[in-house]
């Protein structure tokens, strides 16, 4: 089954929609009030399928930014989708710099 069809998953993307106030992030930093219509997995997906459910790695974006995260040919991260990726970190460890992490 398609993940991205599940009950969870459409849940999960309501609440992450909700907490972001339904504004793309990405353009929420540059000071635009933009709605947001897609929640991104920083880490994505198809890597760490480990937390296609995990609050800290999901974000709101609009289309338009979500579309600039990754590379529509290879599905890579662009330089912009690596960025959020490593802002995205677990809460128990965002007081510790990277290398302190112990994951490598």
């Amino acid at each position: 089954m398609n993940f991205y069809k599940t009950t969870r998953w459409k849940k999960k993307r309501k609440k992450i929609l909700k907490s972001d106030q339904y504004l793309c992030q990405e353009c929420k930093r540059y000071g635009k009030r933009i709605p947001a219509n897609t929640v991104h997995h920083m880490h994505p997906f198809r890597e760490r399928p480990d937390l296609c459910l995990t609050n800290w790695n999901l974000i709101s974006f609009c289309t338009k930014c979500h579309g600039k995260m990754h590379n529509r040919e290879t599905d890579e991260l662009t330089i912009l989708g690596e960025q959020w990726r490593e802002k995205a970190v677990p809460p128990h460890l965002s007081q510790l710099k990277k290398d302190d992490w112990g994951t490598g």
